[in-house]
């Protein structure tokens, strides 16, 4: 894919599986939940009860005081880029809307565009998810739609 696509020999590739997402990518979303993820002494996280957030300051500066973390972790950036995310739906694209962000469903498939930079330079990444229950066809809409929107930027986004 890496030989395919031109990319330097250098660039990391990542599968997301259905279920195991790493938690570079989960931070992508504000509320990403586990099914059973218990919150507080042993509240389970059930769909249709939303948990109580509460805000903390947080300074994203200190992400840089780390420098030998967020290389191990394979980190892009602190995080301030911009997420847009896709359903796939009868062959296309539906944007998701916000309040959804971070909610996948095993019979669909997603994809995510995180756009950052580094320095002046804008950087993409496309995150393909393939739900564990998706149909084949929407598991063929899924990659071809990443190479139309990979086209859009002339190519440039790393897919992952």
């Amino acid at each position: 894919f890496i030989k395919a696509k031109n990319y330097p020999d250098s660039t990391s590739v990542e599968t997301e599986n259905d279920g195991s997402e790493s938690a570079i990518f989960r931070q992508l979303f504000q509320k990403w939940t586990l099914p059973n993820q218990t919150s507080g002494l042993g509240k389970t996280h059930t769909v249709g009860k939303v948990a109580k957030v509460e805000q903390v300051k947080f300074d994203a500066t200190t992400l840089h005081a780390k420098p030998q973390m967020a290389a191990q972790q394979k980190m892009v950036d602190d995080g301030s880029g911009e997420v847009e995310v896709w359903r796939v739906e009868n062959n296309e694209l539906v944007p998701v809307e916000k309040k959804w962000l971070g909610h996948f469903y095993g019979g669909d498939c997603y994809l995510v565009l995180y756009t950052y930079f580094v320095g002046p330079k804008v950087n993409r990444i496309i995150y393909i998810w393939q739900g564990r229950q998706a149909s084949t066809d929407e598991l063929a809409a899924s990659a071809y739609q990443a190479v139309a929107l990979d086209q859009k930027y002339n190519n440039e986004p790393v897919q992952i």
